[in-house]
């Protein structure tokens, strides 16, 4: 999990939530297309006041959720290496 810079305690804050911004940035996508993601109800986003915050979590069910191009990947955290040597 990303933390934020230490606080006064000297120990890091697991951080929880993103902006907009921020959630583009980390996936490689637009601002535009995290707010049509929303918009169109395949983001979850939380609102206080203004703010729109986006769980890192459902960023990233968000971004499995999306089309594979290419070869599907491993979802089963096993590394490839140790798969191909079972398959063996």
């Amino acid at each position: 999990m990303e933390t934020i810079q230490p606080n006064i305690t000297g120990r890091a804050i697991p951080r929880l939530g993103l902006s907009p911004d921020e959630a583009a940035a980390s996936a490689g996508v637009s601002r535009t297309k995290i707010f049509e993601a929303i918009r169109d109800g395949a983001l979850t986003a939380r609102k206080s006041g203004k703010a729109t915050i986006i769980e890192p979590s459902e960023l990233q069910r968000w971004l499995r959720s999306l089309p594979v191009r290419g070869r599907v990947p491993d979802d089963s955290g096993t590394p490839v290496a140790e798969l191909k040597a079972t398959a063996d």
